[in-house]
């Protein structure tokens, strides 16, 4: 089975280290056959980012998606670029409620976890926000497992982050289940 992730946003919120982290966690940490892309504009930060991440049971033939199954978007700006791209009566939108507040009428599989008012609230930084969105995408989706993401932490943050991180990645997990109810 094919599975096709984008994480959009805007640069500067770790949008790329969100999808490396799930393209680790689903390749070594599942075994599954990952490929993973990334666009961002020259701006280094505050431009447009985006990455994608397939993942799949076989061998992959064409690493950029060809139906985007599950967008997972930080800013408005990433949600007005990228909803035309999705089929929105199928593909799920984990949205960070905090920076995405229009969400195209048609979209059915919405959830909404306000990751950056968590990441600031509860561990001090927007810099834990990806983290957050990572919990919520393994709790809606089921994707890439809760024990792989916070496994593919160690060696791939900052150690003195590393606890932060694991209970970001939990909290983002807690959110989403209670959201998705």
């Amino acid at each position: 089975m094919r599975s096709e992730l984008r994480i959009a946003g805007f640069g500067g919120q770790g949008v790329i280290k969100a999808a490396l982290l799930a393209a680790l966690a689903s390749g070594l940490g599942e075994g599954k056959e990952v490929a993973q892309t990334q666009s961002y504009g020259p701006e280094a930060r505050g431009g447009a980012c985006k990455s994608d991440v397939v993942i799949s049971d076989h061998v992959i033939d064409y690493m950029k998606p060809l139906s985007i199954d599950t967008l997972v978007v930080m800013s408005q700006p990433a949600m007005d670029q990228y909803a035309a791209e999705l089929d929105l009566e199928k593909a799920t939108i984990i949205a960070d409620s905090t920076l995405v507040s229009r969400i195209p009428a048609e979209a059915k599989n919405v959830v909404r976890v306000a990751a950056t008012a968590t990441a600031e609230n509860e561990f001090g930084a927007a810099l834990f926000t990806n983290i957050v969105m990572l919990g919520a995408l393994a709790a809606v989706t089921g994707m890439i497992s809760l024990d792989a993401l916070h496994d593919a932490l160690e060696g791939n943050v900052p150690p003195k982050t590393l606890d932060t991180n694991r209970t970001a990645l939990k909290r983002g997990y807690e959110l989403a289940r209670a959201s998705a109810q």
